[in-house]
């Protein structure tokens, strides 16, 4: 719990009926702090807590709640009153909140609110999940460029209190194609009979409504923007995408591809929730899946222990060298893994360079496993004290599965994307399980050559 110190006192003024001091105490906290809160107390709790908040303020609370308190919350309010919370939501918000509510419930809303606020929640609310005009808000300033500057800060004095962001303004035609924007800075800072189309930016940095929202997302991250303007089919500007949104966006991109490396089927709901409000058996659900598969991959490894029985029987010196090998390989692949996912989620690997990265990763695989060869064949003939012969099988195996684990690991991913499959989805315990048993080939094929074919 993250406020155990106020939650009694809390849960005694709530319980108590003691509104006014619930009031006082709540206006001097953030309303991210107050979320918090609402989340720590019991649910009955919680929502009385919620109820004592002006309407303005319970709309900014709302949105710092996790997905579970705002469903929770709002459905168990009167409709009128759950529409008067609507109609104080930013238009993204109210959107992505709309499409988790009961259908029924949702329903029973919309005829309370303005036909202008049904029709932005029902365009919102149609876009494709996971595109860009799904996260995006109709809540921007848009400006005509014919008009003066002292006009434009009057509209602009109006709209504010309304608009989820007015640091840009965004100029269209009368067709509302994106001709270019202006920032309040430059507002400011120009003279009152300067006009629009004078000062404003005609190069403007753009997403396509249908485009994936994390591509979107890298524009904002990329170009260091307060919020990106999206565009439909012929240009008409639809909406933006704010910066606090794409970081959101980024963060959940990110959680996702650490889970599915990690081997845990990502779920876009509990990805986003606190760990403490997983369920032990929600965490199993995720995480079996890819253990099951993981087992029987494992299988693989049988077959190839047991067709080698044989030299392992002449040589019982082999198998002290098996988890030494095996593990290094395994994270040597780990690795390479991880750092080609990375490029490629930041756009820093391009299709066209698969071969260079490959050939890259093979380089450093070979100079890693050389000198790693070298660190075990000292090890195991000065510290182990084993012969000669058992010390090169040794640091030529690490030789080999340090340059094959890192070709491999660069290797799958990008055949991954190139079969339109998510690379993370090429997990390292995946990567580290095929590594095991095509390491044991490397391994004894080794031993084989050295003891035995040129030992002879």
């Amino acid at each position: 719990m993250r406020n155990a110190l106020l939650i009694p006192d809390l849960r005694e003024l709530i319980r108590g009926g003691e509104a006014a001091a619930l009031r006082e105490f709540i206006e001097d906290q953030h309303p991210g702090r107050t979320a918090e809160l609402i989340e720590d107390l019991e649910a009955e709790d919680g929502d009385a807590l919620f109820r004592v908040l002006p309407p303005r303020d319970r709309a900014e609370v709302l949105s710092y709640l996790d997905t579970d308190s705002q469903n929770r919350i709002v459905e168990s309010m009167p409709l009128r009153e759950a529409a008067e919370l609507l109609h104080l939501m930013s238009h993204d918000e109210r959107a992505d909140l709309v499409k988790r509510l009961d259908e029924d419930f949702v329903d029973g809303v919309l005829p309370h609110l303005a036909q202008a606020e049904r029709d932005d929640i029902r365009r919102l609310t149609s876009y494709e999940p996971g595109t860009a005009g799904a996260v995006m808000t109709t809540d921007y300033v848009v400006l005509p460029a014919h008009i003066p500057v002292r006009e434009a800060l009057e509209r602009l004095r109006h709209e504010a209190p309304d608009k989820e962001t007015i640091y840009y303004c965004y100029i269209v035609d009368h067709n509302r194609r994106l001709i270019g924007f202006v920032s309040l800075r430059t507002l400011i800072l120009s003279r009152r009979s300067a006009m629009i189309e004078d000062i404003m930016q005609r190069d403007v940095i753009f997403g396509r409504v249908d485009e994936d929202q994390e591509s979107a997302a890298r524009q904002i991250d990329k170009y260091d923007l307060i919020a990106l303007p999206v565009v439909d089919t012929s240009n008409r500007l639809v909406g933006i995408i704010t910066h606090d949104d794409a970081m959101d966006i980024l963060r959940q991109e990110q959680t996702e591809d650490i889970l599915k490396f990690g081997g845990v089927s990502p779920d876009p709901e509990a990805d986003t929730a606190p760990y403490w409000s997983s369920t032990v058996p929600d965490v199993v659900r995720r995480r079996i899946k890819w253990l099951l598969m993981l087992f029987l991959a494992g299988e693989l490894t049988i077959p190839v222990m047991e067709h080698f029985e044989w030299i392992k029987a002449r040589f019982p010196v082999l198998d002290d060298f098996l988890p030494l090998l095996l593990g290094t390989g395994g994270n040597a692949g780990s690795q390479t893994v991880g750092t080609v996912i990375r490029g490629m989620s930041l756009g820093e690997i391009k299709a066209r360079e698969a071969w260079r990265v490959v050939l890259r990763e093979w380089l450093t695989g070979l100079c890693l496993g050389l000198m790693l060869g070298l660190v075990g064949v000292l090890y195991v003939r000065f510290r182990k004290g084993r012969p000669w012969g058992i010390a090169l099988v040794v640091g030529l195996t690490l030789l080999g599965i340090c340059t094959w684990s890192n070709t491999i690991g660069a290797l799958v991913p990008l055949l991954a994307r190139r079969m339109g499959i998510d690379p993370a989805v090429i997990s390292a315990p995946f990567i580290s399980t095929l590594v095991d048993a095509t390491g044991l080939v490397i391994y004894f094929t080794t031993a084989i050559t050295l003891l035995i074919k040129w030992g002879s």
